[in-house]
């Protein structure tokens, strides 16, 4: 099984969406977000193929209408480069290596 890890940015996207989802909504609201993205990460982590792949090999998983999750892979790793707020400025997905 490949190891799973993620980015700094993906660790910041994380933290600053639990803060906005805590801070916005409720802290219920956030804990359901956070049972998505373990739901999901074990699903890329089980077949991370299953998600559309862009030009520059990275793939793109889409979490909610407000959140995609963006990772590569090879033979030993899964890599979770970012977790993005799609209401975000799309420019700054430029940065993704």
């Amino acid at each position: 099984m490949r190891e799973l890890t993620f980015s700094e940015t993906a660790l910041k996207n994380l933290r600053e969406i639990k803060f906005y989802l805590i801070s916005k909504w409720s802290e219920r609201v956030y804990i359901k977000f956070k049972d998505n993205i373990i739901k999901t990460v074990d699903l890329i982590s089980k077949n991370p193929e299953a998600f559309p792949k862009s030009d520059k090999n990275i793939y793109k998983c889409v979490l909610s209408k407000q959140t995609t999750i963006f990772y590569r892979f090879n033979s030993t790793e899964i890599q979770i480069l970012s977790v993005f707020d799609t209401r975000q400025n799309p420019n700054k997905l430029k940065d993704l290596k």
